[in-house]
């Protein structure tokens, strides 16, 4: 009978994110349309041909972007407080005396056959199948070198899948990895954050963190400019310019400033960077 209900609990959460989801996206469509609405009925007059033209240019943008966004890298997907915190995760990871204890934490969430080393794991799945879990926890970007280092100390092992959490990684090192016959997974701070803490549900104590005063001053004071709930008065406001146009002769000045609003719409509805919660009043 529990399990029923789960099922169908996450049926329903399913559904719900799916709605969401298809909500968020005719709402782009919208502002994507209005955007070229405003200039495209600026140049035409005839207001059915300028429907046309947006709608068909609206699509074909709307796909472009769709298309780019399938491609992008998730750690994009991160907000500005979690990109600090999995700057400060690391940070008290690298910090601590022994890191290598909470990945074998984190591991044990899903497996069980789990053997530590000093720098490493190695996770035992079913058929003799084998994962090497390296913590690098330096402040220095992952080369070649290193990498090299690496798969000599680990090699022995014989692991199908080799993944490694570094703070960074340089791109030629990607590339360098098809050589080998393991698999190889390599997981800077961000995509360490995303693709391992999140996806575990666990996430390492923040013991240590950078000192941000200064460095996130102007950037709080873009993300509440162009936070989420900003996205309703650009639109309207825009809204409101486009609909005068039907009525009154269009000026480049109102097609300039109704693009704007539209854009200013896009980001704050859109970029996840952008989209943290305004701080509440205290009293």
């Amino acid at each position: 009978m529990i399990k029923t209900i789960k099922i169908k609990i996450n049926v329903k959460n399913h559904s719900m994110r799916k709605a969401i989801l298809i909500c968020q996206e005719i709402l782009k469509f919208i502002l994507i349309f209005l955007f070229f609405f405003i200039w495209i009925r600026y140049f035409v007059h005839k207001l059915s041909l300028a429907i046309l033209i947006t709608t068909l240019s609206s699509s074909v943008l709307y796909f472009l972007l769709s298309y780019l966004n399938r491609k992008r890298n998730n750690k994009n997907g991160l907000k500005i407080k979690e990109k600090e915190e999995a700057e400060n995760m690391f940070l008290s990871l690298a910090c601590s005396s022994n890191p290598i204890d909470f990945f074998e934490e984190l591991a044990h969430k899903k497996h069980e056959n789990i053997v530590k080393h000093k720098t490493y794991l190695t996770i035992f799945h079913p058929e003799k199948v084998k994962t090497i879990l390296y913590a690098e926890m330096t402040f220095q970007s992952l080369t070649i070198a290193k990498f090299m280092e690496i798969y000599n100390k680990v090699k022995k092992e014989n692991a199908t899948k080799i993944v490694i959490v570094c703070f960074s990684v340089e791109k030629n090192v990607l590339t360098f990895c098809s050589n080998f016959k393991e698999k190889f997974l390599i997981l800077d701070q961000y995509d360490t954050y995303q693709k391992l803490y999140k996806y575990y549900k666990t996430f390492p104590k923040i013991t240590k963190k950078y000192n941000t005063i200064k460095k996130m001053a102007v950037k709080d004071l873009i993300a509440s400019a162009f936070n989420k709930k900003k996205t309703k008065g650009y639109l309207f406001s825009a809204f409101v310019l486009i609909l005068s146009s039907l009525f009154i002769p269009t000026t480049i000045y109102y097609c300039i400033i109704a693009s704007l609003l539209i854009v200013f719409a896009l980001i704050s509805q859109f970029n996840p960077y952008f989209n943290i919660k305004d701080t509440p009043e205290i009293l």
